[in-house]
């Protein structure tokens, strides 16, 4: 984007030079604006959507979070464990599960998901069984 305005600056600076130093002030600021405003749209619209699902901070065997909501198809997992006990995220039925953590956040994971309920749980040790787990409802 840069070589591009220079380009647009360099093809503007050439018939008269006062109009060339009031022009590049402008330019830039106008051309910069749009662009940072229709990146966030693309992605959003892109489809795919991203669950942020955290451990307790305490370090119980529990999600801050036990009913997500997402739409079918493509899904991210951001999965953030600040405690010192150590946590992972997985679904029922879906292969794959983020990387085990402890007080940090896990590498995101993406999975495709049909329409349905799905219980998503931590795998470490008796976690699941201690209650560490929730639905995600897809639709």
């Amino acid at each position: 984007m840069a070589a591009t305005a220079a380009l647009l600056l360099a093809g503007c600076g050439g018939d008269d030079e006062p109009a060339a130093e009031s022009t590049p002030e402008s330019t830039p600021t106008e051309q910069s604006t749009p662009a940072p405003e229709s990146t966030p749209t693309e992605e959003t619209g892109g489809g795919g959507a991203t669950l942020a699902i955290a451990a307790d901070p305490g370090g119980e065997n529990a999600f801050t979070e036990t009913e997500l909501t997402a739409s079918a198809g493509e899904v991210t997992i951001e999965f953030a464990n600040e405690s010192s006990s150590p946590h992972a995220v997985a679904i029922d039925g879906v292969d794959g599960v983020t990387e085990t953590v402890t007080g940090a956040d896990a590498p995101p994971l993406t999975v495709t998901l049909e329409a349905g309920e799905y219980t998503f749980f931590c795998p470490v040790g008796n976690h699941r069984a201690d209650g560490m787990e929730g639905t995600l409802t897809v639709q």
